[in-house]
């Protein structure tokens, strides 16, 4: 039997692999910056969390979540989105009870939706996102939008905008459902079977419809600035405000309503084109929320989040050609020319592994040119070989494999010969005299120099 991967999953491999993790790995260290904190959730959860949460009138509840009855009798659903995960482990913990507010976290995990599998999209996927609860400012809102901003402009992605738009508050969306509901009557007999269901169940999702006729009948439906509370308008005039001040590019999207029913206020979707004006669309989305934690039984606190989906982003970095350089995926390759090198060689690699350098090695007896064929096809900077004279005279051959030279470097000086070709690294201990403001400099070396902003290494100035 031939094994096929499952309909909309893929497997991430070499290269791509590796800028999975990158991209993780810098969406991680920004939300440390902005003092979030990660959290882990269950891939799986109680079918009632994502009922009460996501909203019985989402695409996602209604048609794309992975829901079936565990071995108790008990429905179980793969989680479609994190936030409800999160929020309901901060209930758990108590953590609403017992943290400083705002309770500020960040995951990154894998979420599964049953939809069409396109570009950048999959029924597994992994989803990047922070919460930021228990505190109702405009300031909470206009972080966490810029903090997004931020990790898409450190990926490289440019000709960012945010479209935002306000849901208002709880009386400004009851009095847009009533008249959302009054426009559409007329027209549901021609609409999809969707927006039928939506009709009955929360108008606002029809404007969410991606089917081109009830997109065009959409756009003569009543707009939410017509409806929303003075106090809800000056809450999103002030976001915008700030937005301007910090110089984040946005634009008013009185269609944007999100996809699922918890949100309120500011929502927003950081979208993306290029040069010529070809548009990638939406990257990652977020917005405000009022009522979810209270309705998981926690505390009535107010939050906002946004979320990524990696692959989508993953898929656009390759796309648009803003990818890391991959070409060097280890610093060293060490070559045994011959089994009985293969200790001297096991012990070299350890060495460099030891000190923080990426290390492979060979482990077959092959000629020199198999041999250094394989570190190139490795990625591999630097190839160390190791031969029976070397192995007698406790030397290795480095091998620059880029500019093709290389030179005889002693074993007991490997760690420093590979810091001075990466950097400099040492310091300067001022408790042990080193004190430029007397003229007291004790530092050896012509590596160092002393001016009015003390002992320094000249390679860094």
């Amino acid at each position: 039997m031939e094994y096929q991967l499952p309909k909309g999953t893929h497997d991430m491999i070499g290269t791509q692999a590796r800028l999975f993790e990158e991209v993780s790995a810098l969406m991680k260290q920004i939300a440390t910056i902005y003092g979030y904190q990660p959290i882990h959730t269950p891939i799986f959860e109680h079918t009632e969390l994502f009922l009460r949460s996501v909203g019985e009138s989402s695409d996602i509840v209604r048609k794309e979540m992975y829901t079936f009855m565990d071995k108790g009798n008990r429905s179980l659903t793969l989680r479609p989105e994190m936030t409800a995960g999160a929020l309901r482990a901060i209930v758990t913990e108590k953590l609403d009870k017992t943290s400083d507010l705002p309770i500020k976290l960040f995951y990154l995990g894998p979420a599964f939706r049953y939809e069409r599998p396109q570009l950048g999209r999959f029924r597994q996927f992994h989803q990047f996102g922070i919460e930021s609860v228990g505190v109702t400012s405009y300031f909470n809102d206009v972080e966490t939008i810029i903090l997004g901003a931020h990790i898409l402009q450190a990926l490289g992605f440019k000709n960012l905008v945010v479209k935002v738009n306000s849901l208002g508050d709880s009386t400004s969306r009851d009095n847009y459902r009533r008249a959302l509901k009054e426009y559409f009557t007329p027209l549901i007999d021609t609409m999809c079977p969707d927006c039928n269901e939506r009709l009955a169940i929360n108008p606002l999702r029809i404007l969410d419809c991606k089917v081109p006729h009830d997109q065009e009948l959409a756009k003569g439906a009543p707009k939410m600035d017509q409806h929303r509370s003075s106090e809800a308008h000056q809450y999103l005039n002030e976001v915008l405000t700030r937005l301007s001040d910090y110089h984040i590019p946005f634009e008013v999207d009185s269609q944007l309503v999100r996809g699922l029913d918890y949100y309120s206020h500011v929502v927003f979707e950081y979208h993306l084109s290029d040069e010529v004006g070809k548009t990638y669309g939406a990257l990652g989305a977020g917005g405000h929320y009022d009522k979810l934690l209270e309705e998981l039984n926690g505390s009535p606190l107010a939050g906002v989040g946004l979320a990524f989906g990696l692959e989508r982003i993953v898929t656009l970095i390759d796309k648009l050609d803003i990818s890391p350089d991959f070409s060097h995926l280890v610093d060293v390759y060490v070559l045994p020319l011959g089994e009985q090198q293969l200790p001297y060689a096991f012990a070299t690699a350890t060495l460099l592994r030891n000190a923080g350098l990426s290390t492979d090695m060979a482990y077959e007896t092959k000629s020199i040119k198999q041999l250094l064929k394989r570190a190139t096809r490795a990625g591999a900077k630097y190839a160390l070989i190791v031969g029976e004279d070397e192995r007698k005279r406790e030397v290795v051959t480095v091998k620059n494999l880029d500019e093709e030279i290389q030179e005889e470097v002693k074993f007991d000086n490997l760690i420093n010969y590979f810091q001075s070709l990466y950097g400099h690294h040492h310091h300067h201990d001022h408790d042990e005299g080193c004190d430029c403001e007397d003229g007291s400099c004790t530092c050896e070396g012509e590596e160092c120099e002393c001016n009015e902003d003390g002992c320094q290494c000249k390679e860094h100035k």
